[in-house]
């Protein structure tokens, strides 16, 4: 249920990420920064936007995500948006998603922390990196 609701939340938010976009980037999102997104977020099985990294968070919403993970033994990837404001900008964009931290799973977009924590919560996040293929503490992915 959860996950369907995290792939169904970002077009519930559209119209009112719209305007946030619009004036994020002066209408949209340049090609250059869609397909460097693009690399990061395929490029690694677990990626995280956050602020800080791993070994630092600088928010109590991206520790939140960095110790749901860690918790489950799951290895990600962390890009510090902090440092980098095309970054921080262009990936609320790419995902229609207004705030950081921001979580994909092998290219998809599954949320931020209120998301994963409640997965977590829930009991669903093992099952859920199962069957994307995540080795996980819980779960049955090798």
């Amino acid at each position: 249920m959860l996950r369907l609701v995290s792939r169904q939340a970002p077009a519930m938010l559209r119209s009112s990420t719209q305007s946030f976009s619009t004036g994020a980037a002066a209408g949209g999102l340049s090609d250059d920064v869609r397909q460097r997104i693009d690399g990061i977020v395929k490029k690694d099985d677990v990626v995280v936007f956050m602020k800080g990294t791993q070994q630092e968070p600088a928010c109590g919403f991206s520790r939140n995500v960095k110790l749901v993970l860690d918790f489950h033994n799951v290895k990600f990837r962390d890009y510090n948006v902090l440092t980098d404001a095309e970054l921080r900008e262009g990936v609320k964009i790419y995902s229609e998603w207004p705030t950081i931290p921001q979580v994909y799973v092998k290219g998809e977009f599954v949320g931020g922390c209120d998301i994963l924590v409640s997965m977590h919560k829930d009991g669903e996040i093992s099952d859920f990196l199962d069957e994307k293929g995540i080795p996980n503490k819980y779960g049955n992915a090798k």
